[in-house]
């Protein structure tokens, strides 16, 4: 099987939002395959397209198993299928950290610039990509790129491995000095309880007095 594109569409985005309508009433299957897609009423190589696009923002692994993203889709957990989304297009996101707000013009010239492909194909994806975004809650997901999905556990107790295909694959790289490595930062707070005076000159001595004391105990920050 020929590589995917580094952006996947669907040739029927209408097709794609019925199918995931249709998913939190569909039980999971042990892999979502052409012939499973046949099986409930998306027969045809266009239905075919919306494979790759699932496995683009890892509702299936490369081998059509469900994950996680998945089992999002079906309790309507939309948060966490935003977050699918933000890790299939994630250059797109860093470019546009509204991106699921942006109009088609908007996100057919970044697909221009990114892939390529024609107008058409520009279209379909930003078609395809509007979709996805509509069953996703992007003001409570997080803009940081997360985790790839595990499989779901139904989809583990049920599923084999094999098949072809492929699935973007996020990593966890961390980073950051540990906590030993930080510097240390401390607070003094003094607090000074004045005589009263009506001679000003009294305090402009007292705090010249303390500025000389304490200068020796500051360190200028670098």
């Amino acid at each position: 099987m020929a590589a995917e594109k580094k952006y996947p569409y669907t040739t029927v985005p209408g097709q794609l939002r019925k199918l995931l309508q249709q998913i939190p009433s569909l039980g999971a299957p042990s892999k979502a395959t052409q012939q499973w897609l046949a099986g409930i009423g998306f027969a045809g190589s266009n239905n075919y397209s919306m494979l790759p696009v699932l496995r683009q923002v890892g509702a299936i692994d490369k081998s059509g198993v469900p994950t996680d993203y998945w089992t999002a889709l079906r309790s309507g957990n939309k948060v966490k299928f935003a977050e699918a989304v933000r890790n299939g297009y994630p250059e797109l996101f860093a470019t546009y950290p509204d991106a699921h707000k942006q109009d088609s013009a908007t996100l057919q010239t970044f697909f221009r610039t990114h892939t390529g492909l024609g107008e058409k194909a520009q279209g379909l994806l930003a078609r395809t990509f509007k979709v996805l975004v509509e069953f996703g809650d992007f003001s409570k997901s997080s803009p940081a790129v997360a985790k790839p999905a595990k499989p779901s556990k139904s989809a583990v107790d049920l599923g084999e491995g094999g098949g072809d295909g492929r699935s973007g694959e996020g990593n966890d790289n961390g980073g950051g000095a540990s906590p030993a490595q930080q510097p240390l930062a401390l607070t003094v707070n003094l607090q000074i309880e004045l005589p009263p005076s009506a001679d000003g000159e009294v305090y402009d001595k007292l705090f010249a007095a303390m500025g000389k004391h304490l200068k020796g105990l500051i360190t200028p920050s670098r």
